[in-house]
């Protein structure tokens, strides 16, 4: 009974697939010359964004690395940095939210101090004056002569305003790095 029924389906999916065989294949063989298969029109890609694409900025900072502590014990390097513009579904402006990722290198020796870094501290300098707190941040420990990655730190700057500095803050040290957005 098991065979009979193994027999039927093989026999069945042979039958299918020799009757689904394109015809345009058949014919060509039967004049001796091969044509290819009408090839698909791929979509273009578009060179222009849809309309609903929110508006990117390039990110500079300058420069991106900083030494911070007292010791100068801090190493901060500022990547990933991008900016995105804030619409309303009506188009209205409603700022632009600049994130970026930071490395810190604590740059004791082992056997020294580890210390926390926390960009809660950080402030970011605006065009007209004003000074902001960031929306979403990280903080770590940072063990002697080792790395850490603090990610996904985001700015929301107020519409009609852009960023001029990023102010950085580590045991009583100050750094300031220049932001331009493009």
């Amino acid at each position: 009974m098991k065979r009979l029924f193994i027999l039927t389906a093989a026999v069945a999916t042979f039958s299918v697939m020799y009757s689904c065989k394109s015809k345009n294949k058949e014919a060509a063989s039967d004049t001796g010359t091969t044509q290819e298969p009408a090839k698909k029109e791929e979509a273009a890609p578009a060179t222009t964004a849809p309309a609903n694409e929110p508006k990117t900025y390039t990110v500079t900072f300058s420069p991106d690395t900083v030494l911070l502590g007292k010791d100068k014990e801090a190493f901060v390097k500022i990547k990933n940095a991008k900016a995105v513009a804030l619409q309303s579904p009506d188009g209205k402006d409603e700022g632009i939210q600049l994130t970026f990722d930071l490395d810190v290198t604590n740059k004791n020796k082992i056997g020294g101090h580890n210390f926390f870094f926390n960009t809660g501290n950080f402030r970011m300098a605006l065009d007209n004056n004003q000074n902001i707190t960031q929306d979403d941040g990280n903080a770590s420990g940072v063990d002697p002569e080792s790395t850490k990655e603090l990610t996904g730190i985001k700015y929301k700057i107020p519409a009609g305003a852009k960023p001029k500095a990023l102010n950085l803050f580590h045991d009583e040290t100050r750094a300031s790095v220049g932001v331009e957005l493009k």
